[in-house]
This record gives structure tokens, sequence and C-alpha cells, in this order.
């Protein structure tokens, strides 16, 4: 729920109808890969319990002859997906990088605020479109009030 390794959105040309430039970068931080690995290990380790024999058959992913670290690495990076919830792009904070303030009104453009996951600073420990609703709802209260 925390990785490590960041990519870049970057714009693509001056063009305003440019698509941008997308860099996940997944697994730039060896950590990330590492964590990745040690939960397949412990997914294997679940199955083989004996409490779940009666239900359990040959492993179909990775599969039986992906043993040592290398292997299970090299099916990990290959079969890699996202879970679709990219954060960060518009972080929220006060600092000198950070794009929205706690108020959700962009830095430096008036009248313009971001009530979505590209505000978040990291990937929340929760199901992210339920904290996209939490924001949704701060908006709300932000413009009713007018502040």
């Amino acid at each position: 729920m925390h990785p490590r390794s960041r990519g870049t959105v970057r714009l693509a040309s001056a063009a305003p109808d440019a698509a941008p430039v997308l860099d996940p970068d997944f697994y730039a931080d060896e950590r990330d890969l590492a964590a990745v690995v040690a939960g397949v290990r412990l997914v294997r380790e679940i199955g083989a319990a004996p409490a779940l024999a009666p239900w359990r058959s040959d492993e179909a992913l990775p599969g039986p002859d992906t043993g040592d670290d290398e292997a299970i690495r090299a099916y990990v990076r290959g079969t890699l997906a996202s879970y679709c919830h990219p954060v960060g792009t518009c972080r929220m904070g006060e600092d000198h990088l950070s794009v929205v303030g706690s108020d959700l009104r962009v830095n430096g453009i008036e009248g313009l605020r971001v009530a979505d996951a590209s505000i978040f600073p990291s990937i929340p420990s929760a199901n992210t479109v339920a904290t996209v609703y939490a924001v949704a709802e701060r908006a709300a209260d932000l413009l009713r009030t007018r502040t």
C-alpha cells in the first residue's frame, strides 16, 4: 500500500490537447519488488495450509516451477498491472512542492480548486474512492462557506 517507487507525469508538448507522457516507473525502488516477491511467498505458504487441502489443486500462477527469488521476480515484472489508482500529481500540502493547499485551492491560480485523488500526498491505506468521497465532502463544505 505504500510503494517507494515514483513515476512521472510530464507534458508532451505545449499543445493543450496533447496527451501527457506517463511513466509509472514501477519497481524503480528495489524494495517494492522485494515486497511483492515476499507477498508471493506468503500467499504460497497460506495456500499450502492443511486447512485448505480439500480445496487446493496445483498452483496455476506463477506455477510450481517458479521457485527461486529470481524466477518470482521475473514473473512479477512480466505480469505487472496497475491497481489504477494513481495519486499525487497535484499534491496537497504547505511546502514549496505542494500544488494545492489545505483549502484545496491551487497555489497561484485564483478561483481554482482540486478535489480528487491527485491531491493525496501518498496512496491512502484504504479504499481510494472512499477517501476521494471524504475530500469531496470537504470541498462541498468549503464551497458552501466560500472560504
